[in-house]
């Protein structure tokens, strides 16, 4: 266990104003924000929930999937089983009410907790208060955090988040024993269990700690490991209860689109199949995490069915920046940092690649966690090279100078694509048109505005795109019926009795897909 003076000593002032001026920063570049409303899921989990004002809301979802309100008479309504989500939920609809600007400033607050946490374990780890303030920083402003902070129903992300720092922290801090910091660092550790599934393997984060930094034996890790274990299957076993056998592992996504005459039915995604997308999903993760201006609402990324040049350029690019990392990270001094902050990104992020069982391939909220990893070791790594000497320091700290900015005009410049429905699903169409969900969502929402141009334009645009779709054609039909528009109608539907005879190839990829719900 590190236990550097910088580690313990109190912050000096000039170290807490940089602190502060940080966290200051966290919370500037969300306060745009605060002008949103309700987006999406929002309307359903609290909004029109009736449920939610009374206490038996909050004890039903230990008992029952997060979504247990919309039906209860025919659970589980969903694979999620986040007790404190809604609990989190039914605090800020009982102290706010609906008025989604106080909903928001509480997910602001929330980050910037965040954000101190990342900064204080990143202390303790490193023994290092110019790499925790820079660990800091990064986290603070990252464009692959938006969705997670300014939308009001992504709360599992950074709750959990929060709980898993703050485990970390007390595991750090405690003493010999059962310490009151392994007690805390357990609760924790279950509070993160019942936020969000993706805290599963928090144990192995602990035997990692463990073997790399305290430099225990693997046994001695394991041993140490062994209570965050029992609370894991504590969790399951919970899961189980609620979710049923069906469930547990994450349902497949449903078949909506189906149902609601807007695509035909998908064949479920196997194996094989995860495997080849997965690369592919890595690395729009890694541009996320590393390029501004690629976060997003939404990304354009398809099903991979078979061997395609997209999979072997992914794998390509990966193995060779995996390559790159190991053979500097294996040279360094802080060599068992790196790999942590490897083993906290990969483990974090890791129960989220059961790809099936999302309905959006990928979401930038789920790196809310892993990008503490990212953030601890590009923070390492700049401090080394800062040290090597004066033209070096300067280089960094003007490198890093751009990065952040960059990274703080993309958050700002993003966040307000979760305003309202009408420019969340219009961005959403825009970046990845082959989703047919969003295309769905957009067309109801402008007919329900009684826009019936806007609708039949999204559909136009949708027919170009994928032309031997009856589908579509079929819902520029009714667009144009609902328009009083006969001549176009009967065109359209010409068009639709001609691809139906026509083979077609089951849909897979963005066609098959739904948008996302957490």
């Amino acid at each position: 266990m590190i236990k550097s003076t910088a580690a313990t000593a109190p912050l000096t002032q000039r170290d807490a104003a940089i602190l502060a001026a940080i966290v200051l920063a966290s919370i500037a570049i969300y306060l745009p924000s605060l002008r949103n409303g309700w987006v999406f899921d929002d309307w359903q989990e609290f909004v029109q929930n009736n449920q939610i004002h009374n206490w038996s809301f909050v004890w039903n979802s230990f008992i029952h999937d997060v979504w247990w309100f919309r039906d209860p008479d025919k659970l589980p309504q969903s694979a999620y089983y986040r007790p404190l989500e809604n609990a989190w939920f039914a605090a800020n609809a009982l102290i706010f009410g609906m008025r989604p600007v106080a909903w928001h400033l509480a997910k602001i607050v929330l980050h910037a907790v965040v954000v101190i946490l990342c900064f204080r374990v990143a202390q303790l780890l490193t023994g290092e208060i110019a790499t925790a303030l820079l660990t800091a920083a990064i986290f603070a402003v990252m464009p692959a955090h938006v969705e997670a902070v300014v939308w009001a129903s992504s709360i599992p992300e950074p709750l959990s988040t929060a709980f898993e720092l703050g485990a970390l922290l007390f595991l750090i801090g405690r003493k010999p024993g059962w310490s009151r910091g392994l007690i805390a660092a357990l609760i924790l550790y279950a509070c993160a269990t019942l936020t969000h599934e993706s805290a599963i393997l928090f144990p192995l984060i602990v035997a990692a700690y463990a073997f790399l930094i305290e430099r225990r034996r693997a046994g001695e890790s394991i041993r140490l490991a062994a209570p965050f274990i029992a609370i894991a299957i504590a969790y399951l076993c919970a899961r189980l209860y609620a979710l049923g056998a069906e469930d547990f592992f994450g349902a497949p996504y449903s078949q909506t689109l189906a149902a609601l005459g807007w695509a035909g039915l998908a064949p479920p995604h196997g194996a094989l199949e995860i495997v080849l997308t997965a690369p592919v999903v890595l690395l729009e993760y890694l541009g996320v995490l590393t390029v501004p201006g690629i976060a997003g609402p939404a990304h354009d990324v398809n099903w991979t069915t078979g061997v395609a040049p997209i999979t072997l350029i992914s794998v390509g690019v990966l193995a060779g920046l995996a390559a790159l990392a190991s053979a500097a990270a294996w040279r360094s001094s802080h060599r068992n940092l790196y790999i942590f902050c490897a083993a906290w990104s990969l483990l974090t992020l890791a129960p989220s690649m059961k790809l099936n069982a999302l309905n959006a391939l990928v979401q930038d909220r789920l790196l809310y966690a892993p990008s503490f990893g990212w953030s601890l070791a590009v923070a390492i790594a700049a401090v080394q090279l800062a040290a090597v000497g004066p033209r070096a320091r300067t280089a960094v700290a003007g490198a890093t100078a751009v990065v952040l900015a960059a990274y703080a005009i993309s958050a700002m410049r993003i966040e307000r694509y979760w305003h309202d429905n009408l420019t969340f699903y219009t961005r959403c169409v825009a970046i990845d048109p082959h989703n047919v969900d969003y295309l769905r969502l957009l067309v109801q929402l402008l007919n329900e505005k009684t826009d019936f141009t806007g609708a039949t334009d999204a559909l136009r645009r949708a027919v170009q795109l994928d032309p031997d779709n009856p589908y579509l054609h079929t819902r520029l039909a009714n667009e144009y019926a609902l328009m009083q528009r006969p001549i176009d109608f009967q065109a359209e539907m010409r068009k639709t009795r001609a691809l139906w005879g026509k083979p077609r190839m089951p849909a897979t990829g963005a066609a098959a897909r739904a948008a996302p719900s957490p």
